[in-house]
């Protein structure tokens, strides 16, 4: 196997605080190196090498995604030990007694596409927005207008070297009026490229700790570039080194529950029988979902129709399986709807601000409060950007977001030999996908661990702490022969 250190040569790192592997190993074997390590940091995660040993990586030697962070392997090693849980669920089901899982590593790598493999009637990929037939909450992406496409990218600061990953959210004008750019520019710009040279022009006027510190103020999503190590060096990515990257915890101040036994039904899938309320917009919690209802779970979207989705491809790829239901918490009858889904739920999903719900009835405070008068645990799952503590704790935050904070998208702008600090986005929404599966990875195994145990369970989620796992000095990057 490949020995490594840390790496300086600035002609073969990718900047402060990243590894690179001294020799390649071929995908399969890359996956077991990595599953050993995850296993191992994963609290409560099986130590039995026959359930270990028995997952079998199957594919390419190489890499399809390109760039030196191994995402492909690691969101493959996700998926195993979504498949070693699922194991030890049909055992505890008396279903199955084997204890061998398959992957394929070439379709782990188009995974995180899943969000944009649609075809509906006929239209594929963005195409599918302006359908008549696809619901338009997003009325101001809908419009093509090159400021609202150009208020999510990477600029330049103040500070040289310095790069700030701006973001228009679900509002995309609430981020340009910051800037001073209103919407009666609109009708004078009409190219993406125009837009791009107006909007940094606008940012190159504040130093990189000023723009975060106005987003931050006006509640607004944004992120300075860091490296890995800079990233690591911040309080925040101190606050968030504490916590594993599959984090879920026994809720030990509730009374003893008796274990639930497993509904009886024909389904032999894992989590048959299993209901699953959903509260989520965007990628990360809606894929988390879809995973949880290919596996036999019945999973009830709630989502209100006068709210902004900013997934259009949700109608179809992350909505299979799924139930569908339209509430406004604004009205007491839907109020009241969503309490009786609590009260049946064995799971809840959600994936709004850190304690959001809280002020509405439904925080975790108000779930276990409801499984414990039902006398069965529950499943209460946060997921976010910025994890369960620290100041950023409650900051909105997306995929690009986590990715520039984090160190990813540093990390890609140095494999492009890009200006020194420039970011460049991860190509695919990675973080966001396998999120999403480590999202159903932590749900399984508080699953598992409610049949053996008993009690409720809380776990978390979150965006930064995928980007803090997958660039881990263990984790290794990828030379840049490989890339």
């Amino acid at each position: 196997m490949a020995c490594n250190s840390l790496n300086h040569d600035p002609q073969d790192s990718y900047g402060p605080g990243t590894v690179v592997d001294t020799d390649f190993l071929p995908l399969p074997a890359e996956c077991r190196r990595l599953l050993r390590i995850f296993a191992a940091r994963t609290p409560g995660f099986t130590k039995d090498n026959t359930l270990l040993d028995g997952v079998v990586f199957h594919g390419d030697d190489l890499p399809c995604i390109p760039g030196p962070i191994k995402s492909q392997a690691v969101t493959a090693v996700l998926h195993a030990m979504v498949g070693i849980v699922g194991l030890e669920i049909l055992h505890l089901r008396g279903i199955s007694a084997s204890t061998v899982t398959l992957v394929d590593i070439n379709h782990a790598g188009l995974y995180p596409a899943t969000a944009a493999l649609v075809n509906i009637d006929g239209h594929t990929g963005p195409s599918v927005i302006n359908l008549p037939t696809v619901p338009q909450w997003d009325k101001d992406r809908a419009s093509n207008s090159p400021l609202v496409y150009r208020a999510t990218a990477i600029y330049e600061t103040a500070d040289k070297g310095v790069w700030f990953q701006l973001h228009g959210s679900l509002d995309s004008w609430k981020t340009l009026a910051l800037l001073g750019i209103g919407k009666d520019l609109d009708a004078e710009i009409r190219t993406n490229d125009t837009a791009y040279a107006l909007i940094q022009d606008r940012v190159r006027k504040y130093r990189a700790r000023e723009i975060e510190q106005l987003m931050v103020a006006k509640g607004l999503s944004g992120s300075i570039v860091f490296s890995p190590e800079g990233w690591r060096q911040t309080e925040m990515g101190r606050s968030l080194a504490r916590h594993p990257l599959i984090n879920y915890r026994q809720q030990t101040q509730c009374p003893s529950l008796e274990p639930p036994l497993f509904p009886k039904v024909n389904d032999k899938r894992p989590l048959a029988g299993i209901k699953v309320v959903e509260l989520v917009r965007i990628i990360a919690g809606t894929a988390a979902g879809a995973a949880l209802a290919s596996m036999g779970a019945v999973v009830i979207r709630v989502n209100s129709s006068k709210l902004k989705d900013y997934t259009p491809a949700q109608p179809s790829s992350l909505m299979a399986g799924k139930i569908t239901i339209d509430l406004d918490l604004e009205d007491p009858a839907d109020h009241k709807r969503l309490t009786r889904l609590f009260e049946q739920a064995d799971v809840i999903l959600q994936g709004y601000r850190l304690r959001c719900l809280e002020h509405r009835g439904f925080g975790l405070q108000a779930a276990l409060e409801m499984a414990n008068k039902r006398g069965k645990g529950i499943i209460y799952v946060d997921e976010n950007c910025y994890g369960p503590d620290g100041y950023y704790a409650e900051r909105p935050g997306w995929q690009q977001v986590a990715d520039a904070a984090a160190g990813s998208s540093y990390v890609m702008g140095q494999s492009f030999s890009s200006p020194s600090g420039q970011g460049v986005l991860p190509s695919l929404p990675i973080s966001d996908m396998s999120t999403g599966i480590l999202i159903a990875l932590t749900v399984m195994c508080a699953i598992r661990d409610r049949t053996k145990f008993s009690s409720s369970y809380y776990s978390y989620a979150s965006l930064i702490v995928y980007n803090i796992a997958i660039l881990d000095l263990d984790i290794r990057l990828y030379q840049r022969q490989v890339i």
